[in-house]
């Protein structure tokens, strides 16, 4: 993916999950591929792929975060197809969706847009890689951790997303890409509060 064509740029969040959350409640969540997916509100569809995929991709990512250098993980990562409709058509609309591509997307790319997305658990949290089209790869790490003295009390999910593209595309990408991943932080702590919910529900019932 090295190119003197390209660049890459980082996004960092921390995002506190509340003092009543335990770590625990948040790597249930996070360990959940299918509550993991279903939080892309453009998600149109979602199929696992073959485990011989997974070798196949992960032979372009680099060395520091193929596994199991990212955490420990027993068998084949998980690679998935995924299929988005792209129905905002606004930056401002693609932001609020959570997507990373910004702008760009309407310009560049048909109504729905297919990749391909691994998921690996690790002990901390979880790291998702994406191969888009045109080249735009995102490597997100997910990390749940007690919060410091400055960032309150409870745990918090620290979050570091680096995408790579080419650098005509990297201009469009950046006029989102934070706003997006501090979306898609908000809506992670939303499903966690709904999961707790429920399952406090099912407590009073049984």
């Amino acid at each position: 993916m090295s190119s003197i064509l390209n660049t890459s740029t980082t996004v960092e969040t921390v995002t506190p999950l509340g003092p009543n959350i335990t770590i625990q409640q948040a790597l249930s969540l996070l360990h959940s591929n299918e509550k993991m997916l279903a939080l892309n509100p453009i998600l149109k569809s979602h199929k696992l792929l073959p485990e011989s995929s997974s070798v196949a991709f992960f032979k372009h990512v680099p060395a520091e975060n193929k596994p199991p250098a990212t955490g420990e993980y027993d068998g084949v990562i998980p690679v998935y197809e995924i299929v988005e409709a792209m129905e905002s058509g606004t930056a401002e609309g693609e932001a609020q969706s959570g997507s990373w591509r910004g702008g760009w997307a309407s310009r560049f790319i048909p109504d729905t847009i297919t990749y391909e997305s691994s998921i690996q658990n690790t002990p901390s949290g979880m790291v998702s890689i994406t191969h888009a089209p045109m080249g735009v790869h995102s490597i997100t790490t997910w990390v749940v951790r007690e919060a410091t003295e400055e960032e309150g009390k409870g745990p918090v999910l620290e979050k570091t997303g680096k995408v790579t593209s080419n650098r005509m595309l990297m201009g469009f990408i950046k006029t989102t890409l934070q706003e997006s991943y501090e979306k898609l932080s908000r809506d992670f702590v939303a499903a966690l509060d709904r999961d707790i919910a429920g399952q406090q529900e099912v407590e009073k019932i049984t």
